[in-house]
């Protein structure tokens, strides 16, 4: 059976990035927007791989093998192929991966990269030290604060690096912290000869949320969500810059354009 090819890749001159899948989720309305809404939604797991100078980045890493049991009853996982598959089928192995960046440590972010095991064994992981410090504040079965174990772990193993702040963590991929869906929340600038795109990770995660007023349940602080949004999708615009959005399931790839309301996601052409 011939190989199957990754969902896109993107040429940014020096930098070659492949968005792979990592399945899908089936959750209520509640999970995510707050509130008694029993409307079931469905999010994707987009994350990225980044070939750069003598590095190969992933940017964030899915739910892993299966989603934790104390969320179990919330989720349900469908998947076709798993992100390590994704990664194999853009023609690399998951042992070359050199870099993996975590946007924050909601469990469909860190899964693969945290897990048992460890999907990327050859990788060092990039954490911001506030997302830590907020998980570990956490009740214990929340999903931010099953990841503080591993984190932990892999700080003091070495495999870990704790972030403070804003900062290049391999050539071409810069990280900003942009906090609003939770403290330390990281998105990724993959920034090329000429080009640049931008991983938002939740700030802004699917079509419905380049609105900057509507505010996720789940978001830590909604006044700076929505400000960080505007601002972000703002300076993407002005650049540009292809944005992945990781939970939207069809049009993950998309450019910036202002509305009335404030942003839709254009369809990047094949």
């Amino acid at each position: 059976m011939a190989a199957q090819k990754p969902g896109r890749t993107l040429d940014l001159g020096a930098r070659k990035l492949w968005v792979l899948e990592d399945g899908v989720f089936i959750t209520d309305a509640g999970n995510l927007l707050g509130g008694s809404r029993r409307m079931r939604l469905r999010g994707a797991m987009h994350a990225v791989l980044v070939e750069t100078d003598g590095a190969l980045v992933l940017v964030d890493a899915g739910f892993g093998p299966e989603i934790p049991p104390p969320l179990a009853d919330h989720y349900e996982l469908r998947r076709e192929r798993s992100l390590p598959e994704s990664v194999r089928a853009a023609g690399r192995d998951p042992q070359e991966v050199t870099h993996v960046v975590l946007s924050h440590l909601d469990p469909d972010h860190v899964g693969w990269a945290l897990g048992e095991g460890r999907a990327f064994p050859e990788a060092t992981v990039y954490v911001q030290r506030e997302a830590l410090e907020e998980a570990r504040r956490m009740p214990e079965n929340d999903g931010r604060r099953l990841a503080v174990p591993a984190v932990e772990r892999g700080a003091g193993e070495g495999w870990l690096e704790l972030l403070e702040g804003n900062g290049e963590v391999a050539p071409g991929i810069r990280v900003e912290v942009r906090s609003g869906h939770s403290a330390g929340h990281q998105v990724v600038w993959i920034e090329g000869e000429e080009r640049a795109a931008l991983f938002t990770a939740d700030l802004a995660p699917a079509k419905i949320w380049l609105n900057p007023d509507l505010i996720a349940g789940v978001d830590t602080d909604p006044e700076a969500a929505r400000r960080n949004r505007i601002e972000v999708l703002s300076e993407a615009e002005e650049k540009a810059a292809p944005v992945i959005l990781y939970h939207e399931p069809r049009d993950f790839l998309v450019t910036i354009r202002r509305t009335g309301e404030g942003f839709e996601g254009v369809p990047l052409e094949a």
